[in-house]
């Protein structure tokens, strides 16, 4: 009797250099355009073949639920739909993404689950199958399915490759407020806010490793409301674009997690060392040129 094969995935978070929300749709949705890039932090998704046709799912964090709502499981569960079932699988998550912190650490599963069960059991379906199976799980799986950097318009989907930024220092700080992201959107009024940034200008300064016009032309349109709700927010990020060294801070998502560019690795460590003691969560990374990966 064979061995259960046993896969294991690293499942990058995500930031936004660049995000504005251009309008509302019929479905209730927004239409985006923001500029996605992998970055080293990542969780392990650790994924084992199992005879039946049982969907198991754990994680190593209380917030994380361990059935149908994990986006992991509901990743499975339609890869299985869509090819007519390939066996069992359990799913181990061990988590290194802040959950719910703008840094699509769910997603981030749900990309690895696809991607790690595509090879698992030599499906053979190819990248953009896999990214319209993930569209229909959240707008920001593509992206993580796809890696790098890329542009995204629509709800996040629809995604035009960029150069990748090589290994730049990223500090993230996380206060530990907790923000929905469906609330944001649902009170968002974007007749209130001014678009100050096109996203022409940022898209070029990463085209052409402009780490100066990048930091200065990072944008958020979501920090209006958010900051609105949450002023302390506003402090970290005066904070941490002010750290000696920062090519500009951004909120990444809808929060809460902000992020610093940092010259280089020195920068970097000093910054995290001024905030490490003072919010939740507060780590050193850096760009990363894939979203998921296999390492075993």
């Amino acid at each position: 009797m064979n061995k259960p094969k046993v896969l294991r995935v690293h499942a990058h978070a995500k930031i936004n250099l660049y995000l504005n929300v251009v309008g509302k749709r019929d479905d209730g949705y927004h239409n985006l355009e923001t500029v996605f890039h992998s970055i080293g932090l990542h969780d392990e998704v650790v994924l084992h073949e199992r005879p039946k046709t049982e969907i198991t799912v754990h994680c190593d964090h209380p917030d994380v639920p361990s059935d149908s709502r994990n986006l992991a499981y509901r990743a499975a569960q339609s890869l299985s739909n869509a090819v007519g079932g390939f066996g069992g699988l359990k799913i181990q998550i061990h988590k290194q993404i802040p959950v719910a912190a703008g840094l699509a650490g769910g997603s981030a599963n749900a990309a690895a689950v696809l991607y790690g069960v595509n090879e698992l059991y030599a499906l053979g379906l190819s990248e953009n199958v896999l990214m319209e199976i993930g569209a229909q799980l959240g707008a920001d799986v593509p992206f993580c399915l796809h890696g790098g950097a890329a542009f995204g318009t629509g709800i996040g989907d629809i995604l035009t490759p960029l150069p990748a930024l090589s290994d730049v220092p990223i500090v993230l700080i996380n206060p530990g407020t907790s923000i929905s992201t469906s609330d944001i959107f649902k009170n968002l009024d974007i007749t209130l806010t001014k678009q100050k940034k096109e996203s022409i200008i940022i898209k070029s300064c990463v085209e052409k490793s402009d780490l100066v016009g990048v930091g200065e032309n990072l944008y958020n349109l979501l920090e209006v409301p958010v900051f609105s709700k949450y002023p302390e927010l506003t402090v970290l990020k005066t904070q941490l674009s002010t750290q000696i060294g920062c090519y500009g801070a951004l909120m990444s998502g809808s929060g809460a997690t902000m992020f610093a560019l940092m010259e280089n690795r020195a920068a970097a460590q000093r910054c995290e060392s001024f905030f490490k003691n003072s919010v939740s969560f507060c780590t050193t990374t850096h760009t990363n040129l894939v979203g998921v990966y296999i390492y075993n």
